[in-house]
């Protein structure tokens, strides 16, 4: 179960780039005093920051899920090489 951990320390890790994400974003609309172009532009690079933080993520978790995939193909392997075989 380890790497169920591993995803929810990652998940854990994004939701907090996201708050602070977040929070820039409303930096930015009180900083912008109404310039709406910079705060679309802002908001458009910290959109792309957080998608690219997902993408990171998914990775992640499609690596894990082929390691799972791997140690579980590996123990059938093992099991099936004991099946009748003496264990005195």
């Amino acid at each position: 179960m380890a790497e169920d951990s591993i995803a929810q320390n990652e998940l854990n890790a994004l939701t907090r780039r996201v708050e602070g994400v977040e929070d820039r974003v409303e930096a930015l609309q009180v900083q912008s005093g109404g310039n709406f172009a910079a705060v679309i532009e802002g908001q458009a690079a910290l959109r792309r920051e957080v998608r690219d933080g997902f993408a990171k993520v998914n990775a992640r978790f499609d690596a894990l899920e082929e390691k799972m995939d791997r140690n579980q193909a590996q123990i059938v392997e093992l099991l099936s090489s004991l099946v009748g075989k003496n264990t005195d």
